[in-house]
């Protein structure tokens, strides 16, 4: 995947978010020059994934694409980096564990060693991870949510208030529509007029920094009993 095409926004988010990549500059090494391109359009971590799989020139197995049902970046402030997981079909029960080996592969090889997260989780039917993956371990690391607490402190109203409260950034991408981002906070309840305000006003902060990249369409602002606010918009018409 590498991090020149999919990351490579300029400012604080250099490396980590492209517009209209966000986690995919899908033509990672390992796929060759053949038909990559059409993977390299697609903004959707899990249709860029499955489009490589079935469009590259390696000797990976078609069949696999079929396998990966959904793919999450989950990113906590004060970590190193981000954690991919990787929900599959595999299964039930400890079969995953025998059968995710040529996905998990295959994954790593797509990936190729870009910095928005350092390990990765395949997962099983019923979310029950079946194997852990090393993606990343270089010196430059990258978490999002510690660059949207950072931006939010020195760019938006109120945001060296607001920008502690965040907990947690998972983006999460289907094999339909957009990614879909959530952005957990500690505020503890979605009843009190302050907590409302506060997530209205992180959600417009969060769109403000996304700045319309097409890596994903919504975003949602939850508080610990996850009262939401509207959702809002991320990619611009």
């Amino acid at each position: 995947m590498g991090t020149t095409g999919r990351f490579a926004r300029t400012g604080t988010r250099a490396g980590v978010l492209a517009a209209g990549a966000l986690l995919l500059a899908v033509g990672c090494s390992g796929g060759g020059d053949g038909d990559s391109g059409a993977a390299k359009d697609d903004p959707n971590l899990l249709r860029g994934f499955r489009s490589w799989l079935k469009t590259n020139d390696s000797e990976r197995d078609d069949a696999l694409a079929g396998h990966a049902l959904h793919i999450s970046l989950d990113y906590l402030p004060g970590d190193r980096d981000g954690v991919v997981k990787v929900l599959t079909d595999y299964g039930p029960w400890g079969e995953a564990e025998g059968q995710v080996g040529p996905l998990a592969e295959a994954f790593t090889e797509w990936w190729d060693e870009d910095p928005a997260a350092g390990s990765a989780r395949i997962l099983g039917q019923g979310g029950k991870t079946a194997k852990t993956l090393t993606l990343y371990d270089g010196d430059e690391p990258s978490n999002l949510a510690d660059e949207f607490r950072s931006w939010t402190a020195k760019n938006s109203p109120g945001g060296a208030r607001l920008a502690p409260h965040v907990t947690e950034l998972t983006i999460g991408y289907g094999a339909k529509g957009a990614g879909a981002v959530t952005v957990a906070t500690d505020y503890l309840t979605y009843k009190d007029k302050k907590t409302r305000q506060n997530l209205d006003a992180l959600g417009k902060a969060f769109a403000d920094w996304w700045d319309g990249d097409e890596g994903a369409g919504t975003v949602t602002v939850t508080s610990e009993d996850q009262g939401t606010r509207a959702v809002r918009k991320l990619t611009r018409p």
